[in-house]
């Protein structure tokens, strides 16, 4: 039988067919091509030739609180109705878990080779947290580093943005203006880098994409230059907030697909000014080890995990 595992993002959907019988065969699609999640994955299943056929198991990371049914996904327009899934495709074992769930799953199983040590710090056996800009800001946490726990969803990415220093303030001030509730979401994700570099460059920039702001960066744009800068300069400042909060001695890794493609420029040097800057509680901040994935795909890995486990999984 042909089970699917998926991450689905603002932007990519990302699909993994397993079968014992074959190879897994993994897919990835742009969500503007696609007017519905039922699309993708038919358009997914007729690529692999499975035609009508049932699949047995499937488990679906997707943006957003998953309690409520049906689900509408965050940062993009669609929603999900788990009797039209299971109607559709004839699926026998259904799992919806938060995205983050996925990835913070994927990150403790990530290679030494795909990770970028930002801080060695003292790791231990206690606390993990997974937090990535992506199209949107994720996070979740784990009690313990288990690859048979599965991760608590947060929408920490949604906490209120504390700036610090004059060019913060007046970036805060800038978004305020623009769309009221200023979350960490607004800087760290795809739409607030681009937000940044529009602030720095009083809109006369050219670039229309977080991959352009990136390019001009190369070219020693200066707008370009300290856009990326602050935002390294904030996540760091994130991140400490969550080592504040807790205390994950096992770990903080940043992953998503905006974070991998700025990977180059996470200067650790830049990130420790910032990840430490925590007045009497620097010292505590410092021991946490803090990881950077270098590839996008981390929910996938974390999506697979839980495809594999068992029917009887506490998971389902």
């Amino acid at each position: 039988m042909t089970s699917l595992a998926a991450d689905i993002g603002g932007t990519y959907s990302r699909l993994a067919w397993l079968d014992e019988r074959r190879p897994t065969t993994e897919q990835v699609y742009e969500n503007a091509c696609f007017d519905s999640l039922e699309s993708v994955i038919q358009h997914g299943r007729d690529a692999i030739g499975l035609g009508e056929h049932a699949i047995d198991r499937m488990v679906l990371a997707v943006p957003g609180p998953v309690q409520r049914d049906p689900i509408e996904l965050t940062n993009i327009n669609w929603r999900l109705s788990r009797d039209v899934l299971r109607q559709r495709f004839r699926v026998n074992q259904l799992t919806l878990v938060n995205d983050f769930q996925a990835a913070a799953l994927g990150a403790i199983m990530e290679p030494y080779e795909h990770l970028t040590v930002l801080n060695p710090g003292s790791p231990d056996e206690g606390p993990v947290v997974v937090t990535g800009a992506g199209t949107g800001l994720g996070m979740a946490w784990m009690a313990r580093r288990d690859e048979n726990d599965l991760p608590q969803a947060t929408e920490g990415g949604h906490i209120d943005f504390a700036p610090s220093g004059t060019d913060q303030v007046a970036l805060h001030g800038w978004l305020a203006e623009r769309y009221g509730h200023v979350s960490y979401e607004r800087i760290l994700s795809g739409d607030g880098l681009l937000d940044v570099y529009r602030w720095r460059s009083g809109n006369a920039g050219h670039a229309g994409s977080p991959a352009e702001v990136s390019a001009l960066v190369d070219t020693g744009d200066k707008h370009a230059t300290r856009a990326v800068r602050l935002f390294v300069e904030i996540f760091a400042a994130y991140a400490g907030n969550l080592a504040l909060a807790f205390n994950p001695s096992a770990g903080i890794y940043l992953c998503g697909g905006l974070t991998a493609h700025l990977a180059c420029h996470f200067d650790t040097a830049t990130f420790m000014n910032a990840f430490g800057a925590k007045g009497r509680m620097s010292d505590v901040v410092r021991r946490v080890p803090v990881y950077l994935i270098t590839r996008p795909n981390t929910g996938l890995t974390g999506a697979i995990r839980i495809a594999n486990r068992t029917a009887a999984s506490p998971w389902r």
